[in-house]
């Protein structure tokens, strides 16, 4: 059995890429037996992580941790989800996604005129970031759409500082 060195994804014997990752495949085979035990660990770890975040969820375990690439990729992968299903809890993901549409508003900022309609538009990469994050705290996922709103926009973001007290 064959699987992906980069994420632990059950291969085809003849794969040269990663159908999960994208991660080009060597020809080599993969080296012992404990390579192999670590990545059907992660191929199950994964497979549980999909299955319980499909499902409607207790989230009474934590969801892994994501750096600044990862929360970016999340955030645009769920980004038109405005319902809140899935309950977010990590306050990482969105405070990466602020920091990246932060970084975003300072190149604008540069473009006269469009930079400003640019600057507004980005920041409706947040709104479903902050719904799935409220969702967790058991807030009104409404209140994420006074993100557009300014000065009022603050009263978000202080939630977000907020833990969910079981």
């Amino acid at each position: 059995m064959k699987f992906c060195p980069n994420c632990g994804h059950q291969l085809e014997p003849d794969a040269q890429f990663c159908p999960a990752c994208g991660a080009q495949i060597t020809g080599e085979r993969q080296p012992g037996q404990a390579n192999q035990n670590r990545a059907q660990e992660k191929v199950t770890a994964h497979a549980q992580y999909t299955q319980t975040a499909s499902q409607e969820p207790s989230h009474t375990e934590e969801q892994p941790q994501l750096g600044f690439v990862g929360s970016i990729q999340y955030i645009m992968q769920h980004v038109f989800e405005f319902n809140g299903d899935v309950p977010e809890s990590r306050k990482s993901v969105f405070w990466w996604g602020y920091l990246g549409v932060l970084l975003l508003n300072l190149a604008f900022v540069a473009i006269p005129y469009l930079g400003t309609i640019l600057c507004w538009a980005t920041d409706i990469l947040l709104i479903s970031a902050n719904m799935r994050r409220l969702a967790y705290l058991k807030k009104n996922t409404g209140l994420s759409w006074l993100l557009m709103v300014p000065v009022v926009s603050l009263y978000p973001l202080v939630l977000m500082f907020l833990d969910r007290k079981d």
